[in-house]
């Protein structure tokens, strides 16, 4: 039996914000099981907000005015579009390589859930540890909630890292080919 006080509901933030944060945190390979299909972008969307709109306050209110206005809107907005390019790519791979019929919507539903630990990133020496914790989450939603082998979810979600790093390698490849062909002067680093 769903426990539906334990899924976050944009209609009823007040009663059920805080039983999702904790069920994620605490115990979420019953919470990714238990968890109804997502019937659209709304929840998931109003739960990243607010996941994320915690950490950018304090940040902000302790950077100044100026911070709130231009930079606040912005990692809010990259945050979403981020979050969605992460829950395309999470529910494409799933998808195809692992014969799920994981959503893109269901897949930002993971994604939002499992943004849970960020509320706490603001934190000096922490965000490492949420990024990982957020990445865990990702992988048990993936297992719990998508039905997939925890080795495929982990290689889904690696897969991406060495894409990325590969990509990265190849740009400062290209940058240095670039810097030669022109005959720009590499800088000098002095280490001591």
């Amino acid at each position: 039996m769903k426990n539906e006080q334990n899924y976050f509901s944009s209609e009823r933030i007040g009663e059920t914000l805080l039983p999702a944060f904790k069920a994620t945190m605490t115990s979420p390979t019953p919470c990714f099981e238990n968890m109804p299909v997502a019937q659209g972008y709304k929840n998931s969307i109003v739960l990243l907000v607010i996941y994320l709109l915690i950490p950018a306050l304090v940040v902000s209110i302790s950077s100044g005015l100026m911070t709130i206005v231009f930079i606040l809107p912005a990692l809010l907005l990259f945050g979403i579009i981020g979050t969605w390019s992460w829950a395309w790519y999470l529910g494409w791979a799933a998808r195809t390589f692992c014969k799920s019929s994981l959503t893109t919507v269901d897949a930002f539903q993971i994604c939002a859930y499992g943004a849970a630990p960020t509320v706490v990133s603001m934190i000096p020496f922490v965000g490492v540890i949420t990024t990982l914790w957020s990445l865990y989450l990702n992988w048990q939603g993936l297992v719990s909630h998508a039905r997939i082998g925890g080795g495929s979810a982990l290689l889904i979600i690696l897969a991406s890292f060495v894409v990325l790093g590969l990509s990265l390698l190849l740009l400062v490849v290209l940058l240095f080919q670039i810097a030669a062909q022109t005959g720009m002067n590499l800088p000098q680093v002095q280490y001591f």
